[in-house]
């Protein structure tokens, strides 16, 4: 059934609309490399701070999974679409995910897909290329630690 205006019949209702939008496109990843951070980098903070959050965690673990809109998400990690919405924009001050296409809702509404800015995520304590265990210039070198039955 379509719409009749005084310009003639120009289509489809509006819930015949939403099939002719694409829904679910497959979503290309850019990034193949691991994002490697290390606890001396300058945007470290943000990204151990953001990580601290048990529910920010599991949005990303999600996210390394499928890429998917915040609604998908809340069902996903089973909590509200504004925490959600909360992490995610945290998550994306941090440079851990991005907006990576947009899909339409059945109702024909845009929604962002969000995906990790790359492959897998590397928290980095230390630095192999010194011989004190980090870039951090003030450490102490490196001491074993002792055995459990020690």
């Amino acid at each position: 059934m379509g719409i009749v205006t005084a310009y003639g019949w120009v289509g489809p209702g509006i819930r015949g609309m939403s099939a002719l939008l694409p829904r679910k496109p497959p979503v290309e990843r850019s990034g193949t490399d691991s994002q490697v951070v290390s606890l001396y980098d300058d945007d470290s903070d943000a990204v151990f701070s953001v990580l601290s959050s048990e529910v920010a965690r599991r949005v990303l673990a999600e996210l390394y999974r499928d890429p998917a809109t915040q609604s998908e998400l809340a069902d996903r990690v089973g909590t509200s679409i504004q925490n959600v919405s909360y992490h995610l924009d945290n998550l994306a001050d941090a440079g851990l995910v991005d907006v990576v296409d947009e899909w339409y809702s059945e109702k024909g509404r845009e929604m962002d897909v969000y995906a990790p800015t790359g492959a897998p995520l590397v928290l980095m304590i230390g630095d192999t290329s010194d011989d004190n265990g980090g870039s951090d210039p003030e450490a102490s070198p490196a001491t074993p630690l002792p055995n459990a039955g020690d």
